[in-house]
């Protein structure tokens, strides 16, 4: 009987000593469960917090390309719209000097040959003229005037004169689209501000 008892001590306390071991290990996987559910709120939190912090970063980027290609946009339209206005401007000059150009062409011949009298006279205080070249129009003008010693001799310019040396190693330009020319580039800012204002 004592045996029995024993055994019934041995076999209690056994009980006890196994109860002891599944509560402890009830406890600790409670503690390693929690450990992992607290682990896990923590990663999704901090994964939360990478994810807002991406998506603001990724709106602000966005805004800063949108209002980037917007003032892209806007430079490009405005620079178009300042070229436009430059080549009309341009356009508007060419018809203005072309219906100079026009009228230069279609004077009476009293008008141009006074005109071709003043331009022989300029030629002859640069060069000593010995040959003049003028259009088909000027022609029969431009040998009344030239008078002995100047040859003259058919070109294809609008009007005006060419001069030349003897020799032909220097020449004077004095025909209407040079002299043209060279009032549009040397007084272009101020045609354009006769004719556009200031702007």
């Amino acid at each position: 009987m004592y045996l029995v008892l024993l055994f019934q001590e041995v076999k209690m306390g056994l009980e006890e000593v196994k109860k002891e071991i599944i509560e402890n290990a009830e406890k600790k996987a409670e503690g390693i469960v929690k450990e992992g559910k607290d682990e896990a709120d923590r990663i999704i939190k901090e994964t939360d917090a990478q994810l807002e912090d991406y998506r603001k970063r990724s709106e602000d980027d966005a805004h800063k390309i949108i209002s980037a290609m917007e003032r892209k946009e806007r430079s490009s339209a405005e620079f178009d719209v300042k070229k436009m206005k430059l080549d009309k401007k341009k356009e508007i000059i060419d018809r203005a000097f072309s219906e100079v150009k026009k009228k230069l062409q279609s004077m009476p011949d009293k008008k141009r040959e006074s005109y071709l009298k003043n331009l022989l006279d300029d030629a002859k205080k640069e060069i000593d003229v010995a040959k003049v070249y003028v259009n088909s129009q000027d022609r029969k003008i431009a040998e009344r005037i030239t008078g002995k010693g100047i040859s003259v001799d058919g070109s294809e310019i609008s009007g005006g004169l060419v001069a030349e040396n003897s020799d032909s190693t220097i020449s004077v330009d004095y025909s209407y689209d040079e002299l043209l020319d060279t009032v549009e580039k040397e007084n272009l800012q101020e045609i354009a501000s006769k004719l556009f204002g200031k702007d």
